[in-house]
């Protein structure tokens, strides 16, 4: 016998887990309390490119013991061959407590993995859920919405060396930043980047951003003239040129320390959500 159960497409509920909200669109309350398999749930965890998946399953049905609980993943349309991931409830892969009937799963989001990879997928994704009890198999079908895609840091362009003037002048060095974002350039936030003093264990600038801008130099930074150094507004590459003090000043207000750094790019959406770190090594002598 197939118990066939269909959670529809209503949302109902919101998962916040590490950088991804996802809106579930399973139906509440119109399962039997008896059933002896509810309350899927899937998550997308972007921050670490995994899909989590778990499901609540009885231990027995009409007198068989549960064998397996498996998850057939489609991604973006029912139509193309699933994913056949195996859930388990004994605290491993992503399972967290043992014996306490949620069968899950997390499993990374690349083709080593899957052949349904989610890649900038915004919208519907789809997964049925499967518990076998001897010759039953039990389905529980389930659609969820994806909800903000988190911006994503594609490249960073910063010298590995910079040389500081030996006398009381001022040298500027463009750094950048490309950043993309599946729901559109326009729900980035701000791109920066944090410098960290790697023998001074230190963070310079007082542990706040350097912000990157992407405003094509057409708006003026500091006066009289100074400028981001962007080429091209509203392309996604973020830029600033960062001023590095010659040895010749003498007001620790306009010097710049030598000695090895770590820049860490990051972004951030109109959601709040965060980028991936992107981490750069610079000596300055």
């Amino acid at each position: 016998m197939v118990l066939n159960i269909d959670q529809g497409y209503s949302p109902v509920r919101y998962l916040v887990m590490l950088a991804i909200i996802c809106l579930s669109c399973s139906e509440p309350n119109e399962q039997d309390p008896s059933d002896p398999l509810v309350d899927p749930s899937f998550t997308f965890l972007q921050d670490v490119n995994k899909l989590y998946f778990s499901v609540n399953s009885e231990s027995a049905y009409q007198g068989n013991s549960l064998d397996s609980v498996i998850v057939h993943w489609y991604g973006i349309s029912r139509d193309q061959s699933p994913d056949v991931i195996s859930l388990n409830d004994s605290g491993i892969k992503g399972d967290i407590i043992i014996g306490d009937d949620v069968f899950a799963r997390k499993i990374s989001n690349d083709v080593q993995s899957l052949n349904n990879v989610l890649t900038d997928v915004t919208g519907l994704v789809f997964m049925e859920f499967f518990a076998t009890f001897g010759a039953e198999v039990l389905t529980l079908r389930d659609s969820v919405m994806i909800g903000n895609i988190i911006p994503r840091i594609e490249s960073v362009t910063a010298p590995s060396l910079i040389i500081r003037p030996s006398d009381a002048t001022v040298s500027l060095h463009l750094i950048k930043a490309e950043v993309y974002d599946a729901d559109g350039l326009e729900t980035i936030k701000w791109a920066g980047f944090r410098s960290f003093h790697i023998e001074g264990d230190s963070l310079m600038n007082n542990g706040d951003q350097i912000y990157l801008h992407d405003d094509g130099s057409e708006e003026i930074l500091y006066e009289p003239n100074i400028t981001s150094g962007d080429s091209i507004r509203g392309d996604g590459v973020f830029s600033f040129r960062i001023p590095v003090y010659g040895t010749g000043f003498t007001d620790p207000a306009f010097q710049t320390k030598a000695g090895t750094f770590k820049w860490r790019f990051q972004a951030q959406d109109q959601a709040n959500e965060y980028s991936n770190m992107v981490e750069h090594e610079i000596v300055i002598q």
